[in-house]
């Protein structure tokens, strides 16, 4: 089984530490979040915060999401915030506000949405975090355990001597190059989704899962010369790999 799916186990299976920490996001900034469209979520302070988080729809009372808190950079100056829009996703007619001090980038990876919201007890007084209910808890860690297992679960396949086969979809792009876990694993991270506002990954299937919910899949992957440059994908095909995560059929390519 490949790395990357024992430490999406360590996050999410039974047993397994839960996220018992959510992060209040107004709308429209958590649905561009949810999409992809954004990967900084701009505050008036740093956080020290790192690892698994609830993402929670303001004023909804529910989970929406999860996430992973990667790094805290600022304070950001106007440059900085007006350089990175693509990241933050926030318009010039707010950034340009006299007063803006929203100059903090809390950046956010592994983003999932739920398939369906998870209802929780909003603590009086709580307005940028909140501590879940252990209702709550039970009930996000059981929702992720089903979406991982059943990801991981598909596609069992009888052993052999040699090695366990496995087969799915994967997008293929127009110079030869697909999405594989070998080729395109940099550092124990899959990195898909449009320019700028790329999503990083350390499990393979959720990097696959949110690729096929992609208008048109995006990725990055390395040419023959160690270059890291996106693709994106003009179709998909069936894909045999072992249980050591290796595609005899996918090789870097020359830009």
């Amino acid at each position: 089984m490949p790395k990357e799916k024992h430490e999406l186990n360590k996050n999410w299976e039974a047993g397994a530490k839960p996220i018992t920490r959510g992060l209040i996001i107004d709308q429209p900034w958590i649905d561009k979040i949810l999409k992809g469209y954004k990967t900084w979520e701009m505050r008036s302070a740093r956080t020290t915060i790192r690892g698994p988080i609830a993402l929670i729809e303001k004023g909804s009372g529910t989970i929406v999401g999860v996430g992973s808190i990667l790094d805290s950079i600022g304070p950001l100056c106007f440059e900085e915030v007006f350089e990175n829009e693509i990241k933050h996703n926030v318009g010039p007619e707010i950034y340009t506000r006299d007063g803006y001090k929203w100059n903090h980038a809390w950046v956010l990876g592994d983003v999932l949405p739920l398939v369906q919201p998870i209802k929780y007890q909003h603590r009086s007084g709580a307005v940028v975090w909140v501590e879940l209910d252990t209702v709550a808890i039970e009930n996000l860690q059981a929702a992720l355990v089903e979406i991982f297992s059943t990801t991981q679960n598909v596609g069992s396949r009888s052993k052999s001597a040699s090695a366990e086969q496995k087969t799915s979809k994967i997008p293929y792009a127009r110079d030869g190059s697909s999405f594989c876990i070998n080729l395109c694993n940099k550092n124990g991270y899959f990195t898909v989704g449009e320019k700028g506002s790329e999503q990083r990954f350390s499990n393979y299937s959720a990097a696959l899962e949110y690729l096929k919910r992609m208008p048109t899949a995006k990725w990055r992957r390395p040419n023959l010369k160690g270059n890291w440059g996106i693709v994106s994908a003009i179709g998909w095909q069936d894909a045999t790999t072992t249980t050591d995560g290796s595609d005899s059929r996918q090789n870097p390519v020359s830009d």
